[in-house]
């Protein structure tokens, strides 16, 4: 499991298994939730009343946004808007500023400033990551992701709030900052406190996926079972990516570990190699849990999202097989919180 590494414009409010033909091609949603900060709107906004409905135009350029129209939105059971794909840098740039500025005067969760970055990061990662060079995408995920650990370290942010407000589509710049940051909040709860191993760790979360560069698009995005010569090209990705990353001088051991065995299991059935348990790196065991957590509760091209509850209730079924006992036991115990 894992988010793949390309770019999609397909809008993400579908939850439809299967090849994306929706209306919405060519469109990014947001949640109404995330417009209440703005006070105008810098791009055009347009709606969707149903997924095979038309997309119409709800707000231009420059007007105002009006909180009860949101509210009003929301009580009818539109939880998205969306964003023309051109215009969705634009938009994640005004509204993490937005938010920032707010935050100068007055408290915002934590969770909600993640939730703006990763709007704003949102195409800047999408093209890094498809560049034959690892070299940006790698500088890229440097900035990102002390900026990820501020945000979400120090148990600052709840696991629970950080999922209700993070993106669950299928885009490189959603997987790669979803599981880094889970990643971050995993690692203190294990007892991970030093700063620099907590950004290494957000870091590494945000390169583990790079390997599936060298993998074929259509195989990535394929919306059937994949067959054994695919799956087998799919499974070379954490070695491919270490190997890129090996030739780039500055990441770590413990890095280039979690990019290589996040798809090692504990009985010695995962990818690349087979290791098992003891000779899985501990940040590697970490990102496994929280990759698939991300996988399951986000859409596949193959099938449509589930609940964290099932995701949680599929790691602990794997707990000991797939996953260290200890990792998950943490993660779930975080993740049921109130």
């Amino acid at each position: 499991m894992g988010g793949a590494l390309m770019s999609t414009t397909t809008a993400v409010n579908s939850t439809a298994a299967g090849p994306r033909t929706s209306p919405t091609s060519g469109y990014m949603s947001v949640k109404v939730e995330m417009l209440r900060r703005l006070r105008i709107t810098a791009v055009d906004l347009f709606v969707q009343l149903d997924t095979k409905g038309p997309v119409m135009l709800y707000h231009r350029a420059g007007s105002s946004i009006e909180a009860q129209r949101l509210y009003a939105w929301a009580d009818a059971g539109v939880q998205r808007l969306l964003v023309r794909t051109d215009d969705f840098q634009c938009f994640g740039t005004h509204l993490l500023e937005s938010v920032e500025a707010l935050a100068e005067g007055e408290p915002v969760p934590h969770a909600e400033r993640y939730a703006a970055l990763q709007l704003a990061l949102a195409m800047e990662i999408e093209r890094s990551a498809q560049s034959i060079d690892c070299r940006p995408y790698v500088a890229l995920a440097e900035q990102v992701g002390p900026k990820l650990v501020s945000l979400v370290g120090a148990n600052q942010v709840l696991p629970r709030d950080l999922f209700r407000l993070a993106r669950h589509d299928f885009n490189t710049f959603t997987h790669v900052t979803n599981v880094a940051s889970y990643a971050v909040v995993l690692a203190e709860r294990l007892g991970i406190s030093d700063p620099d191993a907590l950004k290494q760790i957000a870091v590494g979360g945000m390169l583990h996926d790079i390997g599936k560069r060298f993998i074929p698009t259509k195989i990535l995005t394929k919306p059937a079972r994949l067959q054994p010569d695919e799956r087998a090209l799919v499974e070379t990705h954490p070695a491919r990516g270490y190997e890129d990353l090996c030739r780039r001088p500055g990441l770590s051991f413990e890095q280039l570990m979690m990019v290589y065995q996040h798809h090692e299991r504990i009985d010695g059935t995962g990818y690349p190699v087979g290791s098992c348990d003891d000779e899985i790196h501990p940040w590697a065991k970490m990102l496994a849990v929280v990759d698939v957590f991300d996988a399951i509760t986000g859409i596949r091209p193959y099938r449509r999202s589930d609940t964290a509850h099932n995701a949680l209730d599929y790691i602990r079924k794997n707990a000991g097989t797939h996953f260290d006992r200890e990792v998950v036991e943490c993660w779930c115990a975080a993740m049921t919180l109130a």
